[in-house]
């Protein structure tokens, strides 16, 4: 039962969390230090790849038209036929996706025996570095109050989509998010897009939509490293906690997706800044 209770919550804070501009992974070290959640760093990595699929998935759901639209983009030469099919938007969208997967192959880089840069995550997450952690929140919402000082002072014509250049910044940008927990995968790319100055009404868009690709493809990966190095999981808690995270991730979505992320922006600084000092004095009072 007591495995169910941390499944079930592991699965709700980051279902409710991942889809926002707040660190799921500060959240977790928390929790893990209060709680003491699992400590092995590859079981770790194989419920967060799963988490990971399930996000994607869901992102891959909500956003299907403009995935299949973009495909269907994909395959036509003809300007004219494009602009009769309502799909000239789409054209690029499919292109940047495969650009901005391209940067995640530095995290596959080896950086000692058995290691890969990848694996600094889970292992910042394992080895209780809360101060990182701390750290690590306060500077992304140094980033995000930073982000919102410099879209007010710009008054250029805002795009409607983002463009190859900013999408791959976007993805460099994320990388930082994969490897210290305490950067928001949301955070990181709504910046980019920001001073880059695209409408902040379909930031959040954009951002799911370039994220959830390689998020996918990353996860796949956690989990197939985790199976052959024979981590061994309960099927019915896992399970159970698919069902709990992909419900609030699809909800946690379906909200953000209503508000323009410049109004979420100031919430989540000052949350963050709330969330890094947590995290360093949970290590002074437990």
């Amino acid at each position: 039962m007591i495995e169910y209770i941390k499944m079930i919550i592991l699965a709700l804070v980051c279902g409710v969390t991942m889809p926002l501009p707040a660190s799921s992974a500060a959240h977790y070290s928390i929790l893990s230090y209060v709680m003491n959640f699992m400590s092995d760093e590859r079981e770790l990595g194989f419920y967060y790849g799963v988490f990971g699929i399930t996000f994607s998935v869901v992102i891959f759901i909500m956003l299907r038209k403009i995935y299949i639209k973009s495909l269907k983009a994909l395959f036509i030469r003809d300007k004219e036929k494009l602009a009769r099919k309502k799909l000239t938007p789409y054209k690029p969208i499919t292109k940047n996706i495969l650009l901005s997967i391209l940067p995640m192959a530095l995290l596959f880089i080896p950086t000692a025996k058995d290691t890969l840069l990848i694996d600094y995550f889970d292992k910042f997450l394992t080895s209780n570095s809360l101060y990182l952690v701390g750290v690590a929140c306060v500077i992304n919402a140094l980033v995000l109050v930073v982000a919102i000082w410099y879209t007010r002072q710009k008054a250029n014509e805002l795009k409607r989509v983002s463009d190859t250049k900013s999408t791959l910044r976007m993805a460099v940008y994320q990388l930082v998010s994969y490897v210290v927990p305490g950067f928001s995968h949301i955070s990181s790319g709504s910046v980019n897009m920001l001073i880059s100055d695209v409408n902040p009404r379909v930031i959040i868009r954009e951002v799911y939509l370039y994220l959830a690709p390689h998020m996918f493809i990353i996860s796949v990966f956690k989990v197939v490293r985790a199976i052959v190095n024979d981590v061994i999981v309960d099927i019915i808690p896992l399970a159970t906690g698919i069902v709990v995270f992909a419900a609030a991730a699809f909800l946690c979505v379906h909200l953000v997706g209503k508000f323009s992320i410049r109004k979420l922006f100031p919430f989540f600084a000052v949350y963050s800044v709330i969330l890094g000092v947590l995290a360093v004095c949970v290590t002074f009072i437990i």
